[in-house]
């Protein structure tokens, strides 16, 4: 009798469980979230890890979350837009550069990424975001999103040199004529001796068979998209700040989503961060191998030169820190944590 009134609580007890969890299962919402990207192919490789992060999201879910991966203007929404879009909720997930986020108020001191060698490299900037983690976190989410858990910044490829002529010193431009899109940049530059010129990647070809630019400054992806091996033959691997992006939720929608939705976000997040850093490393490598298969000479900075540059920029570093207290803070943390 004991024995078969054990065995009619343990079936009562498995009904029971089982009734639990696919109550549980059945109650999860179906939700429809948009993930806001910069770029404006699907093809980019970052894009294109977030919409495997995003297939994996549903798959996990039973296809009850889906999130859209979205290009840049898909919306109508401009990327000086996202914050406000994202805080606001109008959508629920995007990128938010540094270069935007840089010229918010509270989040100022993000600008630390644009200084120019201050970071070199995908491991510079990590490094540098995780000394300011928690003074982001927190400014963030006061403005109603928040960095995707644990950890959600990424980095962009490395901003380097091609040249039309060979460049005998680095640390001497000697009034070479240097295509530019950053601010800071163009103050590095000039204080090396050469003569930045404000251009839109898209007429630096033109622009180097008239010579109205001797060299273009910005990334190997950027120079194989615009074939510019067919106008400048010398890759200087100079590594100027490659800036790098949050990937942030609405601060109510995420704290809507249900505990599992939430694992599984920060479980599939971990592993799209990690590809991203990887796709890094191989796309800056596809990239060179490109260019000098078209004939280009990659070159290597000395570290006589690199210390010039360096050199040059601290004092652009200074002059940036005194314009906020928050701007001090955050560089002093990124030096310590660099090890300067």
């Amino acid at each position: 009798m004991k024995k078969r009134l054990f065995f009619l609580i343990i079936t009562v007890m498995m009904v029971c469980t089982t009734a639990v969890v696919c109550s549980t299962a059945t109650e999860l919402p179906t939700l429809n979230w948009v993930l806001q990207t910069v770029e404006t192919s699907l093809t980019d490789p970052r894009v294109e890890e977030c919409v495997k992060f995003a297939d994996r999201v549903a798959q996990r879910t039973d296809g009850k979350f889906k999130i859209r991966v979205v290009l840049a203007k898909e919306l109508g929404i401009d990327r000086g837009e996202f914050p406000q879009a994202v805080g606001s909720g109008t959508i629920e997930m995007a990128w938010l550069n540094t270069s935007v986020t840089g010229g918010i108020s509270s989040l100022s001191y993000t600008g630390l990424f644009n200084l120019p060698y201050l970071t070199v490299d995908q491991d510079t900037c990590l490094t540098a975001a995780e000394a300011i983690n928690d003074m982001v976190f927190e400014d963030m989410k006061a403005l109603g999103y928040q960095p995707l858990p644990p950890n959600s910044f990424f980095v962009f490829t490395p901003q380097d040199l091609l040249s039309k002529n060979p460049i005998p010193n680095l640390a001497d431009l000697n009034d070479i004529k240097v295509r530019v899109w950053r601010d800071l940049d163009a103050k590095l530059i000039q204080s090396l001796g050469g003569s930045p010129v404000y251009m839109p990647v898209t007429e630096v070809y033109i622009a180097m068979q008239r010579g109205v630019v001797d060299a273009v400054n910005t990334g190997p992806n950027g120079m194989v998209m615009a074939s510019l091996w067919e106008v400048g033959k010398y890759y200087y691997a100079v590594g100027l700040e490659p800036s790098g992006s949050w990937i942030v939720a609405n601060n109510k929608k995420w704290n809507d989503l249900p505990p599992e939705y939430k694992k599984i976000i920060e479980e599939e997040n971990v592993a799209m961060i990690k590809a991203m850093y990887d796709k890094y490393l191989t796309s800056t490598r596809e990239q060179q191998d490109i260019l000098v298969k078209n004939g280009v000479i990659i070159n290597q900075p000395s570290q006589e030169e690199i210390k010039a540059w360096r050199d040059a920029g601290k004092p652009i570093w200074d002059e940036w820190a005194q314009q906020d207290p928050r701007n001090r803070k955050a560089l002093d943390a990124a030096i310590k944590a660099l090890g300067f």
